[in-house]
């Protein structure tokens, strides 16, 4: 991985008319800013682009930095390191493999790394998904993930019981993530795509739709799931607030829903849907 510069520009040696010049010189350059407590402007650029930045700042008539090289890291490494696994019901998600893999005793272990910097099972929005999918009925159902991410919603549904699972994302790294983690724990009868919900057949329809998604992006979806899915089936929506609650329980209504039961976790809130 290519590592960062950090180049600093003294307190004394910066003005309102340089910092506005270099909002302009910089404008082609990959790069972050911060200003410290004693005023000093800090800029980290890519370790590949030094040179443009040192000619960016001296057409901005700032010479002679300080710069220090900042060792190239492997932040989704580091992140995927602090996570930890959680338990919901009869499954145990954990982000690690190997001698770090924490023991799964009665649960049934699904192995969700942060891969390609996606979750692991672990937020909010993705437990209360889960709590509710496990109070269905899954037995024989097709089953459609909407926004997948790794999968983690269409594996444990197959797990308990669905006949067969659709999983799609706008994001091809999210569908070459879920089959890469269906292989890796041995879920079998799914099928994943990336490309939009237009891409999917009217029929046959799905007896139960889950989308862990915000309003913002489920929102125009819903006349497209609703004609998926069929009379009577099951929608199940998390990644809403809870200050928002009242106004998602209406859009639901609106398009031809009708809210059966609810969930919440600190600040998010899911719902389980019938269609009318």
């Amino acid at each position: 991985m290519t590592g960062a510069v950090r180049l600093t520009v003294p307190a004394g040696r910066t003005s309102d008319e340089i910092e506005e010049k270099l909002f302009d010189v910089f404008a082609e350059i990959a790069s972050s800013w911060s200003r410290d407590a004693s005023g000093d402007l800090r800029i980290w650029v890519a370790e590949n682009d030094i040179d443009s930045a040192r000619a960016a700042l001296h057409e901005a008539g700032v010479n002679d930095l300080e710069s220090e090289r900042e060792p190239a890291r492997d932040w989704v490494a580091e992140s995927a390191a602090l996570q930890r696994a959680v338990v919901v019901g009869p499954y145990l998600l954990d982000p690690h493999d190997g001698e770090r893999a924490t023991p799964a005793g009665s649960h049934r272990r699904l192995h969700i790394p942060a891969a390609r910097a996606f979750g692991t099972g672990s937020h909010e929005s993705t437990r209360l998904a889960l709590r509710l999918l496990l109070q269905e009925t899954l037995a024989g159902q097709r089953v459609l993930d909407v926004g997948c991410g790794t999968g983690t919603l269409a594996f444990v549904a197959l797990l308990q019981g669905a006949k067969r699972a659709i999983a799609f994302d706008l994001d091809p790294d999210a569908a070459f993530a879920t089959r890469e983690q269906a292989r890796g724990n041995e879920i079998q009868h799914l099928a994943c795509f990336a490309g939009p919900l237009d891409a999917l057949s009217l029929a046959p329809p799905f007896d139960l739709v889950i989308a862990n998604m915000i309003v913002e992006e489920v929102r125009p979806l819903l006349s497209g799931i609703r004609k998926r899915l069929r009379p009577g089936g099951r929608l199940i929506t998390s990644g809403q607030l809870q200050s928002r609650e009242h106004e998602w329980l209406a859009i639901l209504r609106a398009e031809g829903f009708r809210p059966l039961r609810m969930a919440a976790e600190n600040e998010w809130f899911a719902a389980t849907s019938v269609r009318r």
